[in-house]
């Protein structure tokens, strides 16, 4: 009998295979956006850019994953909807980066990735584990998806990346001398959860 191996608690970052292909009208839209600072980069003054009417394709393409990753990955019942709350612009010239950080008061995040990376000169976002799995500092023959402390994604034009909002990320500096661009956004729920008799029950509306 073989081992049986199991991914125990593990966290469901889903890299989405349909690449969303911008059209002329948003990819204008979105270079018009007014920028402001941020902690290492900029991000669009709009924080609800995928509401506009230039970018509704746009939200259905990331609608119709989200249901499908809330759905049929999660198994989240029909009586909790998954709604966008906050969408925005984020862009990191040469030189910026943007820290390590997680997205609070969110159930599901999400990035799209806005520039042609065909000679993955951009840098890539990576994803950190929450905790440590071993109290010890271990050295390792292979990193793996069961002993790494971080995973990295380079970023393709049209990617769209889902994860659980506490899943702390990052982007590292930008040296390649040209802008990085992405879309992200978190989610909230609708309907009841909990549970009455657990003392639990919460009406969000």
């Amino acid at each position: 009998m073989q081992n049986q191996v199991n991914p125990l608690f593990a966290y469901p970052l889903v890299i989405i295979g349909e690449r969303y292909t911008f059209a002329d009208e948003e990819k204008q839209y979105i270079a018009d956006l007014e920028m402001i600072n941020n902690d290492g980069n900029s991000m669009s003054k709009d924080e609800k850019v995928l509401d506009s009417q230039p970018l509704s394709t746009l939200r259905e393409f990331i609608h119709k994953n989200l249901l499908i990753y809330k759905k049929e990955l999660l198994r989240i019942k029909d009586d909790n909807e998954i709604f966008i709350t906050q969408s925005w612009i984020n862009r990191s010239a040469a030189g910026d980066y943007h820290p390590r950080h997680r997205h609070p008061n969110s159930i599901i995040s999400g990035v799209l990735f806005l520039n042609d990376n065909s000679d993955n000169d951009l840098p890539s976002i990576r994803f950190h584990r929450s905790h440590e799995m071993f109290p010890l500092a271990l050295s390792f023959d292979e990193l793996t998806d069961f002993n790494a402390d971080s995973k990295e994604f380079a970023p393709q034009e049209g990617m769209l990346i889902l994860f659980p909002s506490l899943l702390e990320h990052e982007v590292g500096k930008n040296e390649s001398g040209r802008e990085r661009s992405s879309l992200s956004f978190n989610t909230f729920v609708r309907g009841t959860v909990g549970g009455r008799k657990q003392l639990t029950e919460v009406e969000l509306s």
